[in-house]
């Protein structure tokens, strides 16, 4: 009795959800910039653009509510979110206490395989930086410190750190940071010389400068407005 190869397998390939590809487009035009901070969205335009009905492009505008890149008001309409100073200022208080809390623990469980990620990024980003990509420079600064979370073994870190992540990258896409290999290489420094605290210290200084630009770049649509 022969036997036969058998054939390679056949994986059905299911068609991702009209949401989940609403959802992506939303959140890109957001986060790049293409829809203003606390500009009105509609509904049927939105689906017009993508050529879908408006039912998926309501689920999408539900689900980046909960990322916190939308507003929604039964009376008003749906707005892309904006943020006040003080607003701002909570946000990079938070951030600080989350990013610290994790790097301290990912560099306690794994600081080897932390640094080595913390350096790529900043070769990457002496890269970007060489020939001005300013939004590669806004995603490799967030690929960096979301470095802290991924070597992070808890998971309530992680979580608090979700609610802040997308309007965070909202944030650095519309402030170009001008100093990115330098006030990244010091914290790289001080992870490499295992002095943990010295670069929590540094981290806290970062997020703190940081602060200004995020407050410029909401302060533009509302100055606008």
């Amino acid at each position: 009795m022969t036997t036969t190869t058998p054939p390679r397998s056949l994986t059905l390939q299911r068609p991702q959800l009209l949401t989940d590809l609403a959802i992506e487009q939303i959140r890109s035009a957001i986060i790049d910039g293409e829809l203003e901070l606390g500009s009105q969205v509609s509904e049927a335009q939105l689906a017009q653009q993508l050529g879908v009905s408006k039912t998926p492009v309501r689920e999408a505008l539900l689900r980046l509510k909960s990322e916190g890149l939308v507003e929604i008001s039964p009376q008003r309409g749906t707005f892309v979110f904006e943020l006040q100073p003080e607003q701002v200022s909570q946000l990079c208080r938070y951030r600080s206490m989350i990013e610290i809390a994790a790097l301290r623990e990912a560099a306690t469980a794994d600081p080897k395989g932390l640094l080595k990620e913390m350096v790529r990024c900043v070769t990457e980003m002496k890269a970007a930086e060489k020939v001005r990509d300013l939004k590669g420079l806004a995603r490799i600064d967030m690929d960096f410190h979301s470095q802290f979370l991924s070597f992070c073994p808890n998971e309530y870190l992680k979580a608090g750190y979700a609610v802040l992540r997308s309007q965070l990258r909202a944030l650095r896409n519309r402030s170009p940071i001008d100093n990115a290999v330098k006030s990244h290489q010091v914290l790289v420094d001080a992870l490499a010389g295992k002095d943990i605290e010295a670069a929590c210290a540094l981290l806290a200084e970062h997020v703190a400068d940081n602060e200004p630009r995020y407050r410029a770049a909401c302060n533009v649509h509302l100055q606008a407005g």
